[in-house]
């Protein structure tokens, strides 16, 4: 039985690739447009979205850039829209961003 409801519960059509925890670096304006930096945890990774953990909420619909490898050469940024925050426990938000593709 348990099979199956795992089944049913798993929609995606694309690899997720488990970050391990991967430390990133967020960042988005606040609602008076002041741009905030902080840093976050990456928990997975798939083609169209990601899923973090950060110490707060975010509002659906804000839009997030979040930098991976943030302090090496290898540093790559992309931009997300939050379509689901999740409390975990005061202090620990999960947050699904859908992945909006950037014009290189």
């Amino acid at each position: 039985m348990s099979d199956i409801v795992e089944d049913l519960d798993e929609r995606r059509t694309s690899l997720r690739l488990d970050m391990e925890a991967e430390r990133i670096v967020l960042s988005w304006h606040d609602k008076e447009g002041v741009l905030n930096t902080d840093e976050g945890i990456c928990i997975d990774l798939a083609r169209h979205g990601v899923l973090i953990d950060y110490k707060q909420g975010f509002e659906m619909g804000e839009l997030l850039t979040i930098t991976f490898n943030p302090d090496n050469d290898k540093a790559h940024t992309v931009k997300g829209q939050v379509c689901r925050t999740t409390e975990c426990n005061p202090n620990s938000f999960h947050i699904a961003l859908q992945l909006i593709p950037t014009d290189k």
